[in-house]
């Protein structure tokens, strides 16, 4: 058996959930990349990737040799087992296998995977994360085992859970995976104060680069929905697809729903994004109210729903329900393009996870749209801020990507500021030169 070239390898190490060899992490990273080939077209399923390797026959580095990978392009499609199988003809006797996600033991809109990999004559399975569905966890990885296939869990097991963090959002908490995203100036606004006018007159206002807007697309891209309120649609008229050229790998089969959220049903039938792959969420007082303009919308290819308002507040729909709904339809990563006051209101609520946020080098006053209207922060405890935070440069932008926090935040003590300086001059006492920033690295750009 292949296991057993290992089996005294120093390297290796003992864990509750099996033994992890020296490459595991090197193979489930290769995984998780073929994993990412699925982004934006697998849900309701999450993106998986899978490698076959022999670790009895090592490449000239001395690395064991990937015999085959695939990942799961779309839901009634193969699973990524499978398809990292099919090159092999189905048969990869004393191979190991590594996949980002615990293989399936039931029936759904394919086979069981674990019947693939029986037949296969795999001997050992290296999984980076158990199935977070309560229905079916750890029923994979149990009936490998006790067909004596050895099963490794949890190799890059943080990593491989981020990466599917909408599907185990929708799993755990029935609700999908909330994505904030603007552009916005230095002083924190989003466009400038502007009087309500027609929508034939309504356009969006650019205050990113080029470069950050193809970034824009690739979220657009990568997203099972894209989400605005109603404001949006009548400031800026959007056309809320992805534009990426045909080149640009994200564009391929990206359709992403677009959703408005509309409580007393504002949306006009002349508005880009009216038509089909559209969802139009209004307020179910306001669909029985208005037969027509629903008639109209669903005429022109939307499909519109109810749900409720919030308690006490007909002019905001709630949220809950509405990201309840969402989840119901398979969606599970939804990228919110605002306005303000749903950018604040998803917040205040607890309902963003993470933001995307691409700021210009300008400014726009305090009279312009800040990013989060009506949220009440009276004190830093209380503080929405941003952890795990990716900055990037792109053109004369900063774009910054991190996790959604709320209180305590605390920045840096004072004390330990003047200590870092202390310590950087003590090394040269006759460098009088002001600290200088660190270089951010430049990306995106050419």
């Amino acid at each position: 058996m292949a296991s057993a070239v290992f089996s005294s390898d120093p390297s290796s190490r003992v864990t509750p959930e099996g033994v992890v060899r020296a490459h595991d992490e090197r193979f489930m990273a290769e995984a998780r990349r073929e994993a990412e080939r699925g982004r934006g077209r697998t849900s309701p399923n999450p993106v998986v990737g899978a490698l076959i390797v022999d670790e009895d026959a090592c490449e000239e580095d001395g690395v064991p040799r990937v015999l085959s990978r695939g990942h799961h392009i779309l839901a009634e499609r193969d699973h990524a087992e499978v398809a990292a199988l099919r090159p092999l003809g189905g048969r990869a006797p004393g191979k190991t296998l590594y996949v980002t996600l615990e293989p399936c033991n039931h029936v759904g809109r394919t086979g069981r995977c674990t019947d693939a990999i029986l037949a296969a004559g795999i001997t050992r399975v290296v999984c980076g994360m158990r199935d977070p569905n309560p229905h079916v966890q750890g029923g994979g990885i149990a009936r490998l085992r006790a067909a004596g296939i050895a099963v490794v869990v949890g190799v890059q097991e943080a990593a491989c859970q981020a990466q599917n963090r909408g599907f185990v959002r929708a799993m755990t908490e029935g609700r999908p995976q909330i994505l904030l995203k603007a552009a916005l100036s230095l002083d924190g606004r989003i466009a400038p104060l502007r009087a309500e006018r027609p929508l034939a007159e309504a356009a969006p206002i650019w205050l990113s680069s080029a470069a950050a807007r193809v970034m824009a697309h690739r979220l657009r891209a990568s997203s099972d929905a894209i989400l605005v309120g109603v404001g949006t649609v009548l400031a800026d008229d959007p056309q809320l697809t992805v534009r990426l050229p045909a080149s640009d790998s994200a564009a391929l089969a990206s359709r992403p729903l677009r959703v408005v959220l509309d409580s007393h049903l504002r949306t006009p039938h002349s508005a880009k994004l009216v038509g089909p792959g559209t969802l139009i969420v209004a307020g179910s007082s306001a669909l029985a109210a208005k037969p027509e303009r629903v008639e109209s919308l669903r005429r022109h290819g939307c499909e519109v729903i109810g749900v409720d308002t919030a308690t006490g507040e007909e002019d905001f729909l709630d949220l809950r329900s509405v990201l309840s709904a969402l989840c119901q339809r398979g969606i599970q990563d939804v990228l919110c393009e605002g306005g303000a006051t749903l950018h604040g209101r998803l917040v205040a609520a607890g309902l963003a996870d993470e933001a995307a946020l691409f700021v210009a080098p300008l400014f726009l006053g305090d009279r312009g749209v800040p990013l989060l209207a009506g949220l009440s922060v009276p004190t830093l405890s209380v503080a929405p801020w941003l952890s795990d935070v990716e900055v990037q440069r792109l053109g004369p932008d900063l774009f910054l990507r991190g996790t959604l926090r709320r209180g305590p935040y605390r920045p840096s003590e004072p004390e330990r500021i003047v200590d870092a300086l202390s310590l950087s001059r003590s090394a040269n006492p006759s460098d009088t030169t002001p600290p200088q920033p660190s270089r951010i690295e430049r990306k995106g750009e050419g």
